[in-house]
């Protein structure tokens, strides 16, 4: 299932305050290279790994390694939080780091039945002239439905080390990988089976945001043409007077186009960050292109101290640009929210606040 059709699930069955629930990312580990992660955390965070495998109480072998394999798991996630580890996204954008976190697209690598060591090609759409890898020992897989996750190709959340960069190809090892999982901190569960949505949950939409509510009562248009007419300048002045924010002006160095806290989800007040495009030359799809090279305005973004990360277009968007703000944003371990507001969703908010005769007229100025 592609991210477009996870996110239309999600916009479908779950509700606002369901979405907005506070709950914990984490990884269903398939793979775990004891070894390097050892070598990663070092022995002072081995210490509690060792305590917590000695009080394990006596149980079948198979369920002992089990239960040391989400030890290392968790102490590693941690290790990744504490130390600030970015995601592949952010780490290629800035193009320095060691580590990287975070859930990735890889393409199918059909040697892990019968190699002693396999590689994995990470996609990574909008980068050029470069290739990520991972490769490591099939010896190192913990599950069958790991293995073949990974000789299938898809999502897979990863924690892994640079090993080398030669020959416009980046070769990392990874320490753990695994798909995303998804559990309540509370019980019951404020969303019912969470690991069903592992793999789209942290998605927002338009409606979701308190302060933007009203949009419940506008139908999204078959025709959104007319946000060809508003300039991003005049739809970045309405979204301030929605919120009742402050609008700068925009500069060379900023790493959002506007930035509040006055926002809710859920009933609690957060902090979020938007990247505006409009029109521009073309009124056309937003696709990577638009976004810098490398994908940079969103690592820009992605630089902001905020909870929920919003890309707004006048257009479609398109599924490149979902995957990638996704896979900068939603980190196993330590995840933020993010939100897509395309054309129809931004004709609908000016609508639903009576701003949209406010936008065309500062867009003739």
């Amino acid at each position: 299932m592609s991210q477009d059709e996870l996110a239309a699930d999600l916009r479908a069955d779950l509700t606002s305050d369901q979405r907005s629930a506070d709950m914990q990312l984490s990884i269903d580990p398939g793979f775990v290279n004891y070894r390097l992660i050892q070598t990663i955390i070092g022995a002072n965070a081995m210490r509690p790994i060792d305590r917590a495998i000695a009080e394990l109480p006596a149980q079948p072998e198979h369920m002992q390694n089990l239960r040391i394999i989400h030890i290392y798991k968790e102490a590693l996630l941690v290790f990744c939080d504490k130390l600030g580890v970015l995601t592949l996204g952010e780490l290629l954008a800035k193009g320095s780091g060691r580590l990287f976190c975070s859930t990735q697209e890889l393409l199918p690598a059909t040697d892990v039945y019968d190699a002693e060591r396999a590689v994995s090609v990470i996609s990574t759409p909008g980068v050029e002239n470069l290739t990520v890898e991972l490769h490591y020992s099939t010896a190192n897989i913990k599950s069958d439905t790991t293995r073949t996750e990974l000789a299938q190709g898809g999502l897979m959340a990863i924690v892994a080390q640079l090993h080398s960069f030669r020959d416009g190809k980046l070769i990392f090892y990874p320490l753990l990988m695994g798909a995303p999982w998804l559990s309540a901190k509370t019980d019951p569960s404020p969303v019912s089976d969470p690991e069903w949505e592992s793999f789209g949950f942290y998605e927002h939409f338009v409606e979701d945001i308190a302060e933007f509510s009203k949009v419940r009562n506008v139908d999204a248009p078959a025709d959104f043409t007319i946000m060809k007419q508003v300039t991003e300048a005049a739809f970045k002045q309405c979204l301030g007077e929605i919120l009742g924010d402050m609008v700068r002006k925009d500069w060379g160095g900023e790493t959002s186009d506007h930035f509040t806290s006055h926002i809710h989800l859920g009933g609690g007040r957060t902090t979020a960050a938007f990247l505006l495009k409009g029109p521009g030359n073309k009124f056309v799809p937003m696709g990577l292109n638009h976004l810098g090279k490398n994908n940079d305005q969103i690592y820009r973004l992605a630089q902001e101290p905020a909870e929920l990360l919003v890309v707004q277009h006048c257009h479609e968007i398109l599924p490149p640009v979902r995957a990638t703000l996704r896979a900068f944003t939603v980190q196993p371990g330590s995840p933020r929210r993010y939100c897509l507001i395309d054309g129809r969703d931004s004709l609908r908010l000016l609508m639903a606040y009576d701003k949209l005769d406010r936008a065309l007229e500062l867009s003739k100025e």
